[in-house]
């Protein structure tokens, strides 16, 4: 008989994307699905309206009293799934009527797998696509190897992953970072630590681009404190520690991989989006919200060097006399040989 397997669509105040997620489900060419739709934004009897009428099959619908952040709302999502097998559906996104056969499949005949991926199309608000995954994935990869070629194979979120039900339980679900930044991933390390990837080779996952999905409306500090957190999850958090000590030589070798995965998230928006967004004193000092990370403080050598030689230099030094001493403490740090 065929697992079960629990689609879950959390909400917030964003309705009116949800039927396009909801047909999507619905359209899906396999028959044993648990779908729950979660309102986390006290929305009254509108959200399970949309659900009657989009979704034809049974349901179940659950709704939170008050807001809870994100992480916890995706957590309650996991725990309340009865399905072998679950996948957390974002409103604004949508599947191919295979994604559940095929990945549910792999699952099914792979013990060693602990969660599959579907190809991935980001799409713009009008549907167009504006980036693909490779199509040229391995069936099965090991955990390892995934996460040594995280950013080889075009992924640009992870949110639609499908898990076995009970080890997201086990491993602790998404991660409690205030703003969610980061918390698919570590979600998707703690599964990779445990076993093997697998990829379908023809089913899609639709993931629509949009300033709020993308985190492009959060603020830097925002961003910088949950990729603390996602840092200090890296060293203490029990299913990294106990790979450690299980693999030693093999974490050795993804510890620096992992922590450039949470840097370079930072790094790469500071230097761009919030670098348009901050008056330049504020954006500089922000350069230095990451802890001491030798690589990462060698990146920003470049973007803060260029903006020292520019007329915004005598603002910087007026507003904050000391940026300009603690840079040169920190790149020379970073480059003990620099002078």
């Amino acid at each position: 008989m065929a697992e079960l397997v629990t689609v879950c669509i959390p909400i917030y105040k964003r309705l009116n994307t949800l039927s396009r997620a909801l047909q999507s489900v619905a359209a899906q060419d396999y028959s044993h699905i648990e779908l729950i739709v979660s309102d986390n934004g006290q929305n009254g009897n509108k959200v399970k309206e949309i659900v009657e009428q989009w979704y034809p099959r049974p349901f179940r619908f659950r709704q939170n009293p008050s807001t809870v952040p994100i992480s916890p709302h995706y957590n309650q999502l996991i725990e309340a799934a009865t399905g072998q097998y679950c996948v957390v559906l974002d409103d604004d996104d949508t599947l191919s009527p295979d994604f559940v056969s095929e990945l549910s499949g792999v699952l099914d005949s792979n013990p060693n797998v602990t969660v599959a991926l579907a190809q991935q199309e980001s799409v713009d608000v009008t549907g167009k696509v504006l980036h693909r995954s490779s199509d040229k994935l391995p069936r099965i990869l090991s955990g390892e190897n995934f996460i040594r070629s995280w950013n080889g194979h075009g992924f640009e979120c992870y949110t639609a992953m499908l898990g076995r039900t009970a080890l997201m339980r086990s491993c602790g679900g998404y991660e409690d970072f205030p703003r969610g930044t980061h918390s698919d991933d570590a979600l998707l390390i703690k599964l990779c630590l445990n076993g093997s990837m697998a990829f379908g080779q023809h089913c899609t996952f639709r993931w629509q681009i949009n300033d709020s999905s993308y985190g492009w409306s959060m603020s830097c500090d925002e961003l910088a404190e949950d990729t603390r957190q996602f840092l200090r999850f890296l060293e203490h958090h029990p299913t990294i520690v106990a790979y450690a000590a299980r693999q030693p030589g093999q974490w050795k070798e993804l510890k620096p991989l992992l922590l450039k995965l949470g840097w370079f998230t930072y790094f790469e928006r500071w230097s761009t989006i919030y670098k348009e967004r901050m008056p330049y004193g504020q954006w500089a000092k922000a350069a230095f919200a990451m802890p001491y990370i030798p690589e990462y403080y060698q990146s920003v050598r470049s973007p803060l060097r260029y903006g020292t030689k520019d007329a915004t230099m005598k603002g910087l030094k007026s507003s904050l006399p000391w940026l300009p001493a603690l840079y040169r403490t920190l790149t020379g740090r970073a480059n003990p040989s620099s002078k």
